[in-house]
């Protein structure tokens, strides 16, 4: 992309990066002498609130490098000599958190995280690739061997706490990167071997990749970007087909408020990511979502930048800014669910949209029967409910997850009926006792490698799969009809006390769910508080009338 360029298609993507370049640069320690020179982790380094530098925050080395290089070093005019002094400075620093193993943490130390290494790996390499020639020749062999170290722990390793294709995606990539950087044709095999199990857990009818147990258009927007990546870079054959069935499903999914998904999902997310549309966008469906990404960038709505901490600033500002580089004039194009009368139901999935009466409908069936409702014009946020809660005296259950449903599509109305045990919610958090504790056994037997996958399996079990069956059940039953009127009738069973109606929730653990832009604090229509009805249980029926514009 030209740097005239950056004032026109990919503009929308830098204004919304803009107001957070200062945060950027603040994060990283470029004090000379200092011991924690060219760290991203600020809490650790400057606040000195932490036991250790967390290296996915090195990922910044990244960003760094793309705003010192053209096209956007002619946009931000910043000293190109501090950003390529701080890019290197984290390269290096990077490879001071490697184990000997070639692996890297993410949450905690000893952990040998195949995400931390596969995404560390994937925009240190990024950056080593962009700036090579400007890196001491000392560094560039310091930061080359230990690129070499971390793919080839990747090439051996898997995730074997579940099916996260997000991060099969980018363990493919980094491992693409290493090979096309190093010139190391070696670690093609472990690429594949990646590609290979995304593949395999992709839906043969929906075309969704896998995200734990369903679907996530969210995460799936991030996990396509490095797939477009290789993509870019291979044009393999395979992949194109399994990127076409993606986005094709993807595309369901681009809500009017600018929200990628949400808590009706498997995994909740509702962030955009969109450099993945942008690098596809010879293809329709990914034109048409490129095009949905700038509109909502220009008045910077939705989940983006602006909304993350810090854990995915540095995804979500380099995928900005990735996107900005490829972005192009595209085709126009639109999202199918758009046309006034759309619908579309993902059966394996448990998801189901549609468009009648000037209103658009989300929903997961297979999630508890959560809905999102929106005014199709505005974009506005009109209703959202996720079920119920039940408080119970060692925490609450609630009515969200696995859900049994029946899915009915006729002429004039999308109906479902979805039947959900509720399940207890995980209120674990750690205190000083339980974190010291914690820590104490990662620094003394969790070294162990055995351990330390034992230890994560147990944690994901506890935070994710873990489900206690409550004896209250909710069975739900909507009908979304020509006119927009929705109709909610719900009834609790085995239930002693009254649930609570809850507009949004995310059930699960999950660090990358919850976010909010300032358009999830407009005022949807609350939901109506459940009555005792005759007989057993609580009956509750909402009515949205029909849409009068």
């Amino acid at each position: 992309m030209s740097e005239a360029a950056v004032a026109g298609e990919a503009h929308p993507y830098l204004e919304c990066v803009r107001p957070l370049i200062g945060r950027v640069l603040s994060l990283i320690d470029l004090e000379t002498g200092s011991p924690s020179y060219g760290s991203f982790d600020r809490t650790w380094w400057c606040w000195k609130f932490t036991d250790f530098s967390a290296p996915r925050f090195q990922e910044g080395a990244y960003t760094l490098s793309l705003l010192a290089t053209p096209p956007f070093s002619g946009h931000f005019h910043l000293r190109r000599d501090r950003l390529l002094r701080g890019a290197v400075a984290a390269m290096e620093f990077w490879t001071r958190l490697q184990h000997k193993d070639g692996s890297f943490d993410e949450a905690y130390p000893f952990e040998r995280s195949l995400a931390a290494t596969a995404f560390t790996l994937f925009y240190v390499g990024s950056a080593f690739e962009r700036i090579r020639t400007e890196i001491p020749e000392f560094a560039r062999r310091e930061v080359g061997d230990a690129m070499f170290r971390a793919a080839n722990w990747l090439a051996r390793s898997d995730e074997t706490h579940g099916v996260l294709s997000n991060h099969l995606a980018v363990a493919a990539a980094a491992c693409q990167l290493a090979a096309d950087a190093l010139d190391a044709p070696q670690f093609f095999g472990a690429r594949d071997r990646f590609l290979d199990l995304i593949y395999r857990n992709q839906d043969p009818e929906e075309g969704w990749m896998r995200e734990y147990d369903g679907a996530d258009p969210g995460y799936q927007s991030h996990g396509l970007f490095y797939l477009a990546e290789i993509h870019r870079r291979t044009k393999l054959d395979t992949l194109s087909g399994a990127l076409a069935r993606a986005i094709e499903f993807q595309a369901w999914f681009a809500h009017p408020d600018g929200t990628m998904g949400g808590e009706y999902a498997s995994r909740g997310t509702k962030f955009f990511f969109p450099a993945a549309f942008e690098i596809l966008s010879d293809l329709p469906g990914a034109a048409a979502l490129a095009a949905h990404a700038r509109r909502c960038a220009s008045g910077c709505i939705g989940v983006g930048p602006l909304a993350m901490d810090a854990w995915n600033l540095f995804p979500m500002v380099n995928n900005y800014l990735a996107a900005a580089e490829a972005a192009r004039p595209i085709a126009h194009a639109d999202l199918p669910w758009r046309k006034p009368g759309a619908r579309a139901t993902f059966r394996r999935a448990g998801l189901a949209i549609a468009n009648s009466g000037g209103r658009i409908l989300a929903a997961g069936p297979g999630n508890g029967g959560a809905v999102k409702l929106w005014e199709a014009d505005t974009g506005a946020l009109i209703y959202e409910d996720c079920g119920y809660l039940i408080a119970r005296r060692a925490g609450c259950a609630v009515s969200q997850g696995a859900s049994e449903f029946d899915i009915e599509i006729g002429e004039d109305r999308v109906a479902f009926r979805s039947r959900a045990p509720f399940r207890a919610r995980s209120g674990l958090r750690f205190d000083p006792w339980k974190f010291g504790a914690f820590r104490l056994f990662m620094l003394t037997l969790g070294r162990l490698p055995l351990l330390a996958r034992a230890i994560k399996q147990l944690l994901v079990f506890v935070l994710i799969r873990k489900s206690k069956i409550d004896r209250a059940s909710l069975d739900r039953s909507l009908v979304f009809d020509k006119s927009g009127a929705l109709t909610i009738e719900d009834r609790i069973s085995n239930s002693s006390s009254a649930p609570i109606p809850v507009a949004r929730q995310v059930a699960i653990h999950m660090g990358s769910a919850r976010y909010s832009g300032t358009e999830d604090f407009s005022d949807p229509q609350a939901p109506a508080g459940p009555t005792l009805a005759d007989g057993p249980g609580f009956v509750r029926r909402f009515v949205a009338p029909p849409n009068r514009r």
